[in-house]
């Protein structure tokens, strides 16, 4: 269940990296524990979060059939989180359990550390597909996203979600290039745990695992063998046994699925979250503007100079291509769903910046300069809009009303 590629070598990160990375964090942590200050809550999906995760705190897992059973008995939940989502409950209940507080502050924090373990993941990566300068740079880019610092105040699953997503990459970039047969057995051990735990924080995992598998095929060297289709079903496969372990029934997870999914067409859904495929770009423009303009421009560099561009960078794009076509052709769009997008189009932007600054013979100092700007812009519009404006879900309605761009 592994490939064989061409060995690549890649130098240990210098002391000027480790430096920056190291500020970039303690830059990240600042913010993301700074603004870790929200009240109330929700009383919608984050209330729904707390109250399953205290039962499990105080139940145990023995408690989770019952969780299920309730579920399944009161439609009223039926557009809030379901239990399929154990990675994200267990995680919670552990974190809670360790901390001993089972609050929504609680809840907040592991979205924050997740947040921060976001950045670094982001940096992981790109030094993965691109130079470990653009990856610095990518990293920075993380830190001030308005979307990644506004879900990491919530008690939501979203952080976690992309911490996981960001790791399951990571962990299959180091599996297709190592060299020993142990080592990429092992990278592939922590791909499949760590695809598994994001299909299980958000079963909507399963709308962008096709365009994960596109990519492994692509960065494999366009190889389909019977080893790679049995890897590839083991996560969705441990997903399903883990919850039908956990709620003893395997018809409830086909009846808890077909729930879930129906809820696409839910009143709120279809009020606030319909509209045409470009509605996310949209979004995208009004909380960022210059890194969105800025991944316009570098998908549109990158595609028109494939052959000439660097192998991770198009891959880069054709995963992230992907992730946002697949959101944006869904029935019902929110920037929270494309939370996995923002730190490959970070990384995108980095990349493209970073070749044209070379290019035109700027140095770092340009690179600050820029990281400045886009961060004073990117801080002003997360305070105006998630701190100010109090919006707790970014869809056009909310995030437009907190910018007076619609009237109130």
């Amino acid at each position: 269940m592994v490939e064989t590629l061409p060995s690549e070598h890649r130098p240990a990160a210098g002391p000027r990296n480790t430096v920056a990375l190291g500020l970039i964090l303690l830059f990240a942590a600042a913010l993301r524990f700074y603004w870790n200050d929200v009240e109330p809550y929700s009383p919608a999906d984050e209330t729904r979060y707390l109250s399953d995760t205290r039962a499990l705190v105080q139940g145990g897992i023995t408690s989770y059939p019952g969780i299920v059973d309730g579920f399944l008995a009161d439609p009223a939940r039926w557009v809030s989180p379901s239990p399929l989502r154990w990675g994200y409950l267990s995680t919670a209940s552990l974190f809670c359990g360790l901390a001993h507080d089972v609050r929504f502050r609680a809840l907040a924090t592991l979205s924050t550390m997740a947040g921060l373990l976001s950045v670094l993941m982001t940096y992981l990566v790109g030094a993965e597909l691109l130079s470990r300068t653009a990856a610095i740079f990518g990293a920075a880019l993380v830190t001030t996203s308005p979307l990644q610092l506004a879900l990491g105040r919530r008690a939501l699953a979203d952080e976690l979600f992309c911490l996981a997503f960001l790791v399951a990459l990571f962990t299959l970039l180091r599996h297709l290039r190592a060299e020993r047969a142990r080592e990429r057995a092992g990278w592939l051990i922590g791909w499949i745990v760590a695809t598994t735990m994001a299909f299980a924080i958000k079963e909507q995992f399963l709308l962008v695992y096709p365009v994960v598998l596109l990519f492994w095929w692509f960065r494999s060297g366009r190889r389909l063998t019977p080893r790679h289709v049995l890897t590839w079903t083991l996560p969705p496969l441990l997903y399903a046994s883990v919850f039908c372990l956990l709620s003893a029934s395997v018809s409830k997870f086909f009846r808890v699925a077909w729930i879930t999914s129906s809820t696409i067409g839910a009143p709120y859904a279809m009020r606030y979250q319909s509209g045409p495929p470009h509605r996310v770009l949209i979004d995208f423009l009004a909380i960022a503007p210059i890194v969105t303009v800025a991944t316009i421009l570098a998908v549109a560099f990158v595609a028109l100079r494939l052959s000439r561009c660097e192998e991770g960078e198009w891959q880069l794009l054709l995963l992230f291509a992907g992730i946002v076509a697949a959101h944006a052709l869904l029935p019902s769009k929110n920037l929270r769903y494309l939370i996995e997008a923002d730190p490959l189009a970070r990384l995108l932007v980095a990349s493209f910046a970073w070749r044209e600054i070379r290019i035109r013979g700027l140095g770092l100092p340009t690179v600050v300069v820029a990281l400045v700007i886009n961060g004073a812009v990117e801080l002003t519009l997360f305070v105006t809009i998630f701190v100010r404006g109090a919006v707790y879900d970014p869809v056009t309605d909310t995030v437009l009303r907190a910018l007076d761009m619609l009237p109130r």
